[in-house]
């Protein structure tokens, strides 16, 4: 019978998890500027808002098809004996996903 390894050796360095918090209140912070530009597009009836309004939807879709990928290659690889990587850098690499995606949307409305 095998030993089951400590419950700390399970988890990341608190390091890296910090680092992931922040990642993620950055990526909400950004998420909720977009919000609000997109919000105010539509009050005032800016002729871009049906545009806008479809395009949030689309990049939503896309997105989320892009971080299903990007996990499901990191576990297909461990299951194939390649590198695994632990769940902490998986949902880094989700966060930074999503947030490439928003700031791109935040320079856009921005200008």
């Amino acid at each position: 019978m095998h030993a089951m390894p400590a419950f700390d050796a399970l988890l990341p360095p608190p390091a890296r998890v910090a680092a992931l918090w922040g990642e993620q209140a950055l990526l909400a912070a950004e998420a909720s500027a977009v919000i609000g530009m997109r919000l105010w597009m539509l009050a005032l009836s800016d002729p871009r808002a049906a545009r806008e309004s479809s395009r949030m939807v689309s990049e939503k879709v896309e997105a989320l098809g892009e971080a299903w990928w990007a996990i499901a290659t990191m576990q297909a690889t461990a299951l194939l004996g390649g590198r695994q990587t632990s769940a902490d850098r998986q949902a880094a690499r989700v966060v930074r996903l999503y947030r490439r995606k928003v700031r791109a949307n935040l320079r856009r409305l921005a200008s």
